[in-house]
This record gives structure tokens, sequence and C-alpha cells, in this order.
């Protein structure tokens, strides 16, 4: 019997139907092991060595998947095919006595569909084991950082509420947005529009200066003033062109993208739109966001466009190779009720726009001057253009919101007649605060994944150091925090540190760099600022099976 450790029951069920007899599929739920609660669980003096215990609530089932692995002959692990997927099947495998002894073999599942499943298993590859330590990394740093300035916090300022590191560093971004809407300056300005006529068709225009830039007007006097211009004078065209524009295919979503598209398109956040990609995935209708794309998924793609749009459709040299797209192109999406099934129609609609040619649109323009008298014009003109769709090539699929104005047809020379003034204030508006999509792509931006930056923004609304009013704004507790942070942690909790331990570890994931060398040179930088821990105390364990060097477990 060979052994396939999955996430999910879902997706339990799903190989267990398609590999048939002869494999037993069992679901491990997420990671069985995790650093210790109660304590910090690295030590520190013995190069950084980390103590995992298994996750409360799962020893009953560590003892059945144990049990598994003893009486198969072969161990094929099909957990996600990302950096995590990857240690979390190495955790699993470190408790059991048995895995020495057995073939170990990796599985990608990019998609749960049949026949993509029968393809991971027809070529399965060793554990990545530099990924694994990337992961390790990682998890050592936050402990690190989290143990012991959450220690801090509670000695310092007194909150008892722990954030992960991500939560810290989130802390300082609002701060730092806050301090800039606080510094916000207004300063007023007005810009001027006209709305002509002309053949019956009525159109707008924008007063510009000389120079071709919009005329920034002031103050209410000056507005007087050009009103009063405006309204005496004699308008007529002096020039007109036209010009074609070409507007390049979007890109398929990857996940970063399609939580802030989500956001947008669908008003969903991110801690909802996270969940219904999950089950997505287990339905077997998208791949998985960290899936490696092939050419035959285009090649689908453009299969499907040239049966429902024709040839013309096709943009033959696309080449998608990263992203989520539809497990299959000709499910296409439904009027649905349900967020499940919003959240599908903008992955198909966005991967299938990215086989598609540019649109093209033609800029219909003219160029209008006002003076006293015909042909005696002030020193400003007025600009209005209009858009006339063309081709419209990749919107097919993705329209836009409105149309465009259309302009009616004009002569040089033409004289208009002005029907009214609109003047608009521009330049007093501060900052937009963040939203949970915002914030989030900015702790992403940051060097966290999206799925880290999510709980992150969740944590920080969580321990109500943080309100959720449409936008995020800091409480009373949090602009303390946040203010702790910045005093006694300023590198370390900058955005700025935050991508730079990222890249590190990134590299460790590349092999490019080692875990004890990034690890000694974060600590000699920062030791001295989290050395204010409590004392060490090496948990006993379940002793595991050595998949690599003992020292390096």
């Amino acid at each position: 019997m060979k052994l396939v450790i999955v996430e999910t029951p879902s997706q339990a069920k799903t190989l267990t139907d398609v590999l048939g007899e002869g494999w037993r599929v069992e679901p491990c739920n997420g990671f069985v092991r995790a650093l210790p609660a109660d304590q910090l669980g690295v030590d520190v003096e013995n190069d950084f060595r980390p103590t995992f215990t298994i996750v409360p609530g799962k020893s009953n089932l560590v003892r059945r998947l144990m049990k598994a692995i003893r009486e198969s002959e072969a161990v094929y692990t099909a957990t996600a095919p990302n950096r995590e997927g990857e240690a979390l099947a190495w955790h699993l495998l470190a408790l059991s006595p048995d895995a020495k002894d057995k073939p170990i073999y990796r599985v990608l599942l990019h998609t749960l569909t049949p026949d993509a499943i029968r393809a991971a298993f027809a070529a399965p590859r060793p554990l990545d084991m530099q990924r694994i330590e990337a992961h390790i990394t990682r998890r050592i740093m936050d402990r690190l950082v989290g143990w012991s300035m959450n220690a801090q916090i509670r000695k310092a300022v007194g909150f008892k509420t722990a954030l992960t590191y991500g939560g810290l560093v989130a802390l300082r971004l609002l701060a730092a947005k806050e301090a800039e809407i606080t510094a916000f300056m207004p300063q007023p300005a007005w810009r001027t529009s006209v709305g002509i006529k002309h053949a019956g068709n009525y159109f707008t225009a924008h007063v510009m200066n000389t120079k071709g830039a919009p005329l920034l007007i002031a103050n209410e006097e000056q507005i007087e003033q050009l009103e009063t211009l405006l309204w005496d004078g004699t308008f007529w065209v002096d020039k007109t062109g036209q010009v074609m524009k070409t507007h390049p295919a979007p890109g398929t979503l990857t996940l970063r993208r399609l939580v802030e598209t989500a956001a947008q398109d669908l008003a969903l956040t991110p801690d909802r739109v996270l969940p219904l990609i999950r089950t997505l995935y287990d339905a077997g209708w998208i791949t998985h966001p960290d899936a490696e794309l092939s050419a035959a998924e285009s090649e689908a793609a453009q299969a499907y466009i040239r049966r429902k749009y024709g040839t013309d459709y096709v943009a033959v040299d696309a080449l998608v190779t990263s992203g989520i797209m539809p497990a299959d192109v000709n499910r296409v999406p439904e009027t649905l009720p349900g967020d499940g099934a919003a959240l599908y129609a903008l992955i198909w609609k966005h991967f299938i726009a990215a086989h598609m040619p540019p649109a093209q649109e033609r800029l219909i323009g003219a160029r209008i001057l006002v003076g006293a008298s015909l042909g005696k014009p002030y020193p400003l003109e007025l600009r209005t253009t209009a858009v006339l769709p063309y081709f419209d090539g990749w919107r097919r699929v993705l329209p836009p919101d409105a149309d465009a104005e259309r302009l009616p047809h004009l002569n040089n020379g033409d004289e208009l007649d002005l029907e009214d003034i609109l003047a608009e204030t521009v330049g007093d508006e501060p900052p937009p605060r963040y939203t949970p999509a915002s914030l989030m792509d900015a702790l992403v931006n940051s060097g966290l994944m999206v799925q880290e930056a999510s709980s992150a923004v969740e944590g920080v609304v969580t321990a109500e150091y943080v309100r959720n009013d449409d936008a995020l704004t800091l409480t009373k507790n949090g602009r303390v925090l946040a203010g702790y942070l910045a005093a006694a942690f300023g590198d370390l909790t900058s955005p700025a540190y935050a991508a730079e331990l990222t890249a590190d570890i990134d590299r460790i994931g590349a092999g490019e760099r080692d875990r004890l060398t990034v690890l000694r040179t974060f600590w000699s930088r920062f030791g001295e600022t989290l050395r204010p821990t409590p004392a060490v105390r090496v948990a006993a364990e379940y002793k595991p099976i050595v998949l690599r060097p003992a020292e390096e477990v």
C-alpha cells in the first residue's frame, strides 16, 4: 500500500477517487509540529537549534499518521506546491521512526483534476531541503523576534495581546500613514472645465494654460475673474486631430493581485478571499496560487478563444507561466449567487484576457480657443478628447466600466456655444487611509507572504490595536504601541528591514545562503536588542527521524 499525505479531507477524497486501489490517502490538516507555546523553543547558544513539539490537539492524528507510514511501502507527500507545503511534509515525516526505511516522494499538485493528479504522480521528486531550511529559518526568526518583543511590550506598556512580526510591522505602517495624514497641509486649488454645445450636441472641455497643462486657480476671486472672461468670450475650434492608442492585455491574477481586485470589484476582504481560494482549489476549479503553469494551459486558453471569439482575438505569442488560472477553461463562469462564483469569474476572465490581443481605440481631440472676438485669443486654451473603440481585443471579456464621452464632428474654425462652467477642487485631499487590502499589499511589499500579511492585518484588528471602519485607524492602544516600537525597535520593525529579512530567507530557499549564516548575521545585529528574553528551556520532544544531519534538524 502506498501512502499519500495531503492537507485537507476534501483533497483526500478527491485523490482517493482518482488513484484507486493500492493507495491510501490521509489528510494532515496543516502543520503537526510547531515551536512550543510556553517557551522560546530556540537554543540561541547552540546554533539556534529549534525544538518542535506536536501541535496541541493533534496527538491522535499524529498517531494515526505514524501507523499509516509504518504500514506503507512508500510515502508520497502531496501538500501545497510551495515552501510551506514542503516544510509541512518534512515536519510530519520527521516524527516517524519508520520513514528512514521508506522511499519518500514529493508530488506537486498544481490543480486537482484527474489528469493533473495522474501526471503529478507519474513525475515525483525528492523533498527540497533548501526550501525546508528557508521555512525553518523564518520560523526561528519570527520566534526570536516575537517572543522577545512581546515580552518587552508587556513589561514596558502593559499590553498582553501578542502580535506576530508581521503585525508589529503593520502597526509601524499604520503609524507612518497617520503621521502623513496629520502632516498634510491642504492647499486647495480649482480646475475649470466648460460645457459646450455644437450642432445640438453637448460635450465638455478643460481649461488649459498656454503650455498645455490644466490651468490651476488658487482662490475663488480668480475663479470669478475667469468665469467673467469665459462668459464674455467667443469660442472656436483651432485644431483637431486623432491618434491610435493601444492597451496591452492585463496579466493573469496572482494571489496578491486577486486579493486587490476582489477588494475593488467585489468588496471582499482578504480574510474572506483566501478561504474561498482554498475552496475553489480543493474543488478542482482553479490551480494552486503557487503553481507553475505549462504551455498546455496557454494552448487551452487560445483554443477556447479561437472557438468562441475567432482567430482575431487570439494572441498567439502569449505564454502565461504564473498566476491563478481555471483548471478547465471550458468551465465558463455563470451568474450564480455567492462570493465563490464571483471570485471564479474574476480568475477566469483575467486568464482568458491574458491570452487576447491589445485593445485599440482612437483618441479624437480638439484644441479650442477663446477670446474677445474670433481670431483674438486669450492666453489660455481649452482641450477636449473623446475615445472611439477601434478593436476591443481583451476587453471583449473585461469591458470597461463606463463609455467615454463622444464628440460631435468638429471642423477647424467652427464657432461654439458656451453652455455652463464647472469648477472642481483638486489637491486638497489627504492621503487615503489603509484598507485591509491596501495594508496587506503594503506588507507584501515589505516581504511578507500574502497569507502572513492577511493574518497580520486580522491580528491587529482582533487585538483592538486597529479599528476597521471601512478604513483602518489606530486605536489609542495602537498609537501607544506603535510609538514604543519605533523608539525601542526602530530598525527591526521597519518595512525596509522586513523586506531585507525576506530576501535573505529567499536566498536560503534558492541555495545561495545557509541558515546559520543568516541567523548569526541577524543576531549580531539585533541580539542585544532582543536579549532580554526569559531563560531558554529546551523541551523534551518525540525523537525525530533524521532526514538530514542531526545538527541541522
